[in-house]
């Protein structure tokens, strides 16, 4: 990235002139994403949204519609020097990662009342046209449900879901696969279970209290022996308890608590 970042010491007009570059980078990143030819990669377009945030947190391109929590990325640092930081004796949760565009819904009163892309772009139009995203859940308050929009087919799943993102989309052969219920009590499993008890459709979950364990599952995928039903770009190993993921808490791009384990 060429981008110039904020720095005291610059001058008020070469700091603004700073911050519209870095939003109009941001919005042609995103756009290219949206449009299926990537023209970075995940780590780099992080690293873009991270700079814009730091200098300007308010921008129209960060805000999520309906006042829901932002989606994060997934750190994908290498497994043991994520594991060195957590605490020893816990249990986690290894998933599918799904190849598609991650989408918050946003359910007031049990009413499906906003849809938005990780740029914090509505997805509404999009989601109005998957049969697997129920339109009502019983549910009191507000509830944010994170998941992934995916192709079936396992080609070019991930283009093809963000195709459906533009401003004339096609629902055709897309599903919506739920993984997180964003401040949830309990663990991963309960919060799947709940999900699935809405209609939902849920990834399998296999929960690991060893490292190895983790290790082993990852070597499956690689092989093709493990979720091979689904269109995935990696696996997802999460820290089961939600008390012990509120503790680790989240930095400004992804959770402390997962990891994207990928080939």
């Amino acid at each position: 990235m060429d981008s110039i970042g904020y720095h005291e010491d610059l001058p008020i007009l070469l700091t603004q002139m700073s911050v519209a570059s870095l939003r109009a980078e941001w919005r042609k990143a995103d756009a290219a994403y949206r449009s299926g030819s990537p023209s970075m990669s995940d780590e780099e377009f992080d690293q873009l949204e991270a700079q814009l945030r730091s200098v300007a947190p308010y921008a129209p391109e960060l805000q999520v519609p309906g006042g829901g929590t932002a989606l994060l990325s997934l750190n994908n640092e290498t497994f043991e020097d994520w594991r060195y930081r957590l605490p020893a004796g816990i249990a986690f949760v290894v998933e599918p990662k799904v190849d598609g565009c991650a989408v918050a819904l946003r359910y007031v009163n049990g009413r499906l009342a906003a849809a938005w892309t990780r740029s914090g772009r509505s997805a509404m139009p999009a989601i109005d046209l998957v049969d697997s995203v129920p339109r009502a859940i019983k549910a009191s308050g507000v509830v944010q449900v994170n998941g992934e929009l995916y192709d079936v087919g396992v080609e070019k799943s991930q283009q093809n879901a963000a195709k459906s993102l533009n401003k004339k989309p096609n629902g055709d052969g897309l599903a919506f696969m739920a993984y997180t219920l964003v401040d949830a009590k309990g663990d991963e499993l309960a919060s799947l279970q709940t999900m699935s008890k809405w209609g939902f459709l849920v990834p399998d979950a296999l929960v690991c209290t060893r490292d190895s364990e983790v290790i082993a599952l990852h070597q499956r995928w690689e092989t093709g022996d493990l979720f091979y039903s689904l269109p995935t770009d990696g696996i997802v190993v999460k820290v089961l308890s939600h008390d012990l993921q509120r503790e680790l808490g989240v930095t400004d791009r992804y959770p402390c608590w997962a990891l994207a384990m990928k080939k």
